[in-house]
């Protein structure tokens, strides 16, 4: 790593690791999908921390965190966000959905729909949401 590289993961490794002990692996990995524009996969079994691993990352970074928790009756603009009718402006006003955030942790991803799962996919792919 450059220097930049290796001050970004020693800052990210002393803010996230007050806050999240025995990751330092994690929080490496977490540093260079940062630098390289990339997304990361966390397993394990629950209770591990994933959550307030990433939600510590979100604000070592200045960032906004959010969570979706994948279920069957989880729709695309669940994620993506949607047009809804403002009566007093007399518009269209776009909502965005939890995908506009920094950090975003999807939690079973593997119970949502197909759609659904295609959305999340190409907004990653894409690196912007799709609306």
């Amino acid at each position: 790593m450059t220097g930049a590289a290796l001050e970004l993961e020693t800052s990210l490794r002393t803010r996230v690791g007050g806050v999240v002990y025995g990751l330092d692996e994690v929080i490496h990995a977490l540093a260079i999908a940062l630098i390289g524009a990339g997304h990361v996969l966390l397993e394990g079994p629950p209770g591990l921390g994933k959550t307030l691993l990433s939600n510590a990352f979100a604000r070592a970074l200045g960032g906004e965190f959010k969570r979706v928790q994948g279920t069957a009756d989880l729709m695309p603009t669940d994620l993506t966000g949607v047009h809804v009718f403002d009566a007093q402006k007399n518009a269209f006003v776009f909502r965005p959905g939890p995908l506009f955030a920094d950090v975003v942790l999807v939690d079973e991803v593997n119970r949502a729909g197909p759609k659904t799962q295609s959305a999340l996919l190409e907004a990653m792919e894409d690196r912007k949401s799709v609306v």
